[in-house]
């Protein structure tokens, strides 16, 4: 039994990989929803954005605050 799943799943990850992980993103989503509320799954997402746009800048490699600055629109650049 434990076998015939395993060989199942393997399949379906190598058959399906997008649908399997986009539904199990939004089952994720839809139980924080309800467990946490809206909002405050909101600001998580948010922090886990931020958290992923400043590790990207940081993977860049050089310097790291440069490659942030960099991203940014020119107002944003009043400490040159």
């Amino acid at each position: 039994m434990k076998e015939e799943v395993k060989l199942l799943l393997e399949k379906a990850w190598q058959e399906h990989r997008g649908k399997l992980v986009g539904t199990s993103l939004g089952l994720l989503l839809g139980i924080f929803v309800l467990i946490f509320g809206f909002w405050h799954m909101f600001f998580v997402l948010l922090c886990g954005g931020i958290g992923l746009f400043l590790g990207i800048k940081i993977d860049k490699g050089g310097s790291w605050l440069q490659n942030i600055k960099d991203s940014l629109p020119d107002d944003f650049h009043r400490w040159k």
